[in-house]
């Protein structure tokens, strides 16, 4: 699976890795895997997707994908911010995509090229660590 990811409790973050190239199917499999325990009303997302190759994303699938996270957070989150990181053209451009297609006023988006950038306007302590060759846990492996 191309995502990896873990819950930082401390700070209320889910940080997410995604690596190689993705599908749909792949990032409903992810949507559907992420479990968190006693969840604080407010979640942060931090999803580094540097590595991650979208190329096989159709509009459809983008809009698909965006209609699954929506219904993820629609009871359990009174708002979700979310740091999005890419390293090239397309994948912003497919994420500015996914912002643009459903309008809701508890999800907040905004795309970066730097992490540390992601890291401070999430509210995020400047210091924070977040290696990417951490252990994580693959997303089919995490805790229920």
């Amino acid at each position: 699976m191309p995502f990896q990811f873990q819950y930082l409790a401390a700070s209320n973050c889910l940080y997410v890795i995604g690596r190689g190239r993705v599908s749909l199917q792949d990032f409903l499999d992810y949507h559907r895997t992420v479990k968190i325990p006693d969840p604080k009303p407010d979640l942060l997302i931090l999803a580094d997707y540097r590595e991650l190759d979208p190329s096989n994303l159709s509009t459809s699938d983008i809009e698909q994908i965006r209609e699954s996270a929506l219904r993820k957070i629609e009871d359990k989150f009174t708002s979700v911010k979310e740091a999005t990181v890419v390293a090239d053209t397309l994948a912003y451009g497919l994420t500015r995509m996914f912002d643009g297609v459903f309008h809701s006023e508890k999800y907040e988006l905004n795309i970066f090229t730097d992490i540390r950038e992601a890291i401070l306007w999430l509210g995020l302590a400047p210091e924070t660590q977040l290696d990417s060759d951490q252990q994580f846990e693959p997303a089919d492996k995490q805790p229920s």
